[in-house]
């Protein structure tokens, strides 16, 4: 078993040292940006003479489906790559782009060939006993093929008599594998890299995923660890799901680089599969401030939220029970402690000390929990009015009454089935609640009632109450009102045209005015306080 050292200045914590052994995996994720190449190219020159690296710039084309090279020139062109992976500029340029496919052509080729030399040398030596011993080894183009099987890659290849290289699909004649399709040729140069890599080398692999669906790249990186077990791999990938389908793997979140001198802000996880699926797929590739909202949060919330809190990665979850379970479990986990994690929840009736509790749990219940609720609360419109009102001439007040008057209209044939619409999402919520776990149901029946009479009624009258007073506030907080026409009769009463055209003004007011940015982020004041402190 080889173990291979992985250097990088940390900007905080001076120089760290990680260690790596064969048949583990370090995924490095970050966004654009972080030094994620250059870092690669780090770990190559500390470990010349042992890896192999496989770059993200690679060439995924073939001129040929033949070898056009020599043994000595095959030597020759490997000294020339090793030097010019060397240089800082190979982390852009790739001046032995072709070369490289043509390599990686031949040592598979080679392998093959070297393994049927051995098996005739000794068949002419009379050793038969080697013979069968040889047979039994799976050559590099039969364990290819089950790779490509295995990752759902529908061909096969063969090398025929002219030591060409071919492709295999059911229902067609045999082909060039220069007209595989773009990812098929990089499941290729992947697969034939590693499998013709030397035994305890350090194989670097640059987005696996180019080209490739992650149907495919999942189990082709699991399969490929499982055929070299006697290499370690660091795989630096913007998928952010693949390092939890991976066993034995780790990952640095790569968060801030500096070109000069270089340094990095990063983040370690020793054991990726450690965590639970929800959380590993939250806290990968995430900045370390995390804040989930309830629901399934579109373009049109992000795009807000983003405004509001630059450095926030923003997570929609199911429910309120969901958005408490991920928190909760993220703050007490030792391994995340570079986390900081948050739950936007409807207050929903909570006394103001479960509202405190769950505060101190990182749960923060808010009256302003919908995007509605922000981009339509009243004090938005009028802001949007006072806008509208420096190029067409409207008087504000009496608009903002129209509109309100619209907006009541708009929502009171519809009341009963807004109140039954939050009773439903209610119910959902208890029952997650209450919801046994294995332990109770090994232990006896479980019996969970429940009835909607009651709540449905109280929340009958509330809407009913809402209404009378034309508190249009509580209403778009509380209710999903996207489902009548109240968020047309704001943005037609308005003069925009459309929406988008709405939504899409109070975004640029809000990166405009600094007075609107304190405005919104007033509106959600325990999430400012919290994440802004932060």
């Amino acid at each position: 078993m080889a173990s291979f050292n992985l250097n990088y200045p940390h900007q905080d914590e001076g120089q760290k040292t990680l260690s790596i052994e064969s048949g583990q995996i370090l995924f490095m994720v970050g966004p654009n940006g972080t030094g994620k190449s250059t870092l690669m190219h780090i770990f190559t020159n500390q470990n010349r003479g042992n890896v192999r690296r496989i770059t993200a710039h690679r060439q995924v084309w073939f001129n040929s489906d033949s070898v056009d090279i020599t043994p000595a020139s095959r030597i020759q062109t490997e000294r020339q790559i090793t030097s010019v992976d060397s240089q800082e500029q190979s982390r852009w340029k790739d001046e032995f782009a072709h070369q490289r496919s043509q390599a990686t052509i031949f040592d598979l080729i080679d392998a093959e060939n070297i393994e049927a030399r051995k098996i005739a040398d000794a068949a002419r030596g009379g050793d038969m006993e080697a013979v069968a011993s040889l047979a039994l080894n799976q050559a590099p183009v039969a364990m290819m093929n089950d790779i490509l099987k295995i990752s759902n890659l529908h061909f096969q290849i063969s090398i025929d008599a002219a030591s060409k290289l071919i492709a295999i699909r059911d229902g067609y004649a045999p082909y060039s594998i220069a007209e595989l399709s773009d990812g098929e040729r990089n499941a290729l140069l992947i697969i034939s890299s590693v499998l013709t890599a030397k035994e305890n080398t350090l194989i670097l692999l640059d987005e696996p995923e180019r080209h490739l669906h992650r149907s495919i790249v999942s189990p082709l990186i699991s399969t490929l660890l499982s055929y070299r077990r006697d290499c370690a791999f660091v795989i630096s990938t913007h998928d952010v799901s693949l390092p939890h389908d991976q066993e034995h793997s780790s990952a640095l979140l790569l968060r801030k680089y500096n070109h000069q001198p270089k340094s990095w802000i990063v983040d370690y996880i020793a054991s990726v599969e450690g965590l639970d699926e929800e959380v590993a797929l939250a806290v990968l590739g995430s900045r370390r401030t995390l804040l989930f909202v309830e629901g399934n949060v579109s373009s049109l919330d992000i795009q807000l939220y983003q405004i509001l809190y630059p450095s926030v990665t923003i997570k929609p979850l199911g429910s309120c029970v969901d958005v408490e379970r991920v928190v909760k479990g993220i703050r007490g986990s030792q391994e995340n402690h570079w986390i900081t994690a948050y739950g936007i929840i409807d207050r929903d009736n909570r006394s103001d000390e479960e509202c405190r509790q769950l505060s101190q749990a990182g749960i923060l219940a808010i009256d302003q929990y919908s995007i509605e609720s922000l981009y339509y609360n009243p004090l938005v419109i009028k802001a949007i009015l006072n806008r509208v009102a420096t190029v067409n001439y409207i008087d504000t007040d009496q608009v903002y009454d129209e509109i309100v008057s619209m907006v009541i209209n708009s929502i009171t044939p519809h009341k009963t089935r807004m109140a039954a619409r939050l009773v439903q999402r209610k119910v959902k919520d208890s029952l997650s609640r209450q919801a046994p776990d294995y332990r109770a149901i090994m232990v006896g029946n479980v019996s969970i009632e429940f009835s909607t009479q009651t709540i449905f009624q109280q929340e009958l009258k509330l809407i009913d109450s809402l209404l009378e007073t034309a508190d249009i506030e509580g209403l778009i907080s509380r209710y999903p009102i996207r489902e009548t026409p109240a968020l047309a009769a704001v943005w037609q009463g308005a003069l925009f045209a459309s929406k988008d055209k709405y939504e899409q003004a109070v975004r640029k007011m809000v990166i405009e005015s600094g007075e609107s940015l304190e405005l919104l982020r007033n509106l959600l004041a325990p999430v400012t306080e919290r994440v802004i402190e932060t």
